[in-house]
């Protein structure tokens, strides 16, 4: 399937598949207690979008800031570079990249510059910038690799999959907090992760996760596995 994009780029999504974001804290990291209001969205003919309610409580007495990432599914993304040669638009230059969420977003009770450094920011992979994206195809990382990357943002924020600035943490009381996320009509199908963090005086001191399950049900559930199963 490919997708038109601005700027003379494009993007297309491949095969999906299952994979659970890796997270680095602290190894004295405790669990934190959180759940989703909704584990299962079926995708049927007039689904308009969805919304999402993540809750949990922190640890101790009160106090410190929450992130929240929630993402999925990961699968291989190939975005393609469009130049016009008499008159006609045509492919000049592509990379593969081996994994990128089709739909991530961040929750956060302030700023992330003011809650994280850039370094704990990097190694938990919250942040449009610290997203995993793998190159294939014996790609380095360098301005080739920034410029395909920076495309593939561009695009998926410009579909409303991704999001450039959190959604609020509110806090109710001393301990309990939510978050709300969006999901667009056209959000893939697939399994998504939200992993909620803790953080006391700059660090990752408890994280909880949460999985969400997106299905398209009836008619789309035809339609999109014979567009994935058959080869005509």
């Amino acid at each position: 399937m490919k997708t038109e994009m601005p700027n003379r780029w494009k993007c297309a999504g491949a095969v999906l598949c299952l994979c659970v974001l890796a997270v680095t804290t602290p190894a004295h990291c405790e669990p934190l207690a959180v759940d989703l209001s909704h584990h299962r969205i079926a995708i049927h003919s007039s689904f308009t979008g969805a919304e999402v309610l993540l809750f949990g409580a922190i640890r101790g007495t009160g106090g410190g800031d929450i992130i929240v990432v929630l993402s999925g599914p990961n699968q291989p993304v190939v975005v393609r570079r469009k130049a016009r040669m008499a008159g006609v638009w045509l492919n000049r230059s592509e990379v593969v990249f081996e994994t990128a969420p089709g739909y991530y977003a961040v929750g956060a009770s302030g700023s992330l510059d003011d809650i994280l450094d850039t370094r704990q920011r990097e190694a938990n992979r919250i942040g449009l910038n610290n997203i995993k994206l793998v190159p294939a195809g014996g790609v380095t990382r360098g301005s080739v690799f920034n410029k395909y990357s920076d495309a593939l943002l561009r695009h998926k924020v410009n579909q409303g999959l991704y999001f450039t600035e959190p959604s609020p943490v509110e806090f109710i009381g001393t301990n309990l907090f939510r978050v709300r996320f969006n999901f667009p009509s056209n959000v893939p199908p697939g399994i998504y992760q939200a992993i909620a963090h803790q953080v006391d005086d700059g660090e990752v001191v408890a994280s909880g996760t949460a999985d969400l399950v997106i299905r398209k049900t009836g008619m789309e559930a035809r339609i999109y596995g014979t567009a994935h199963d058959s080869p005509w």
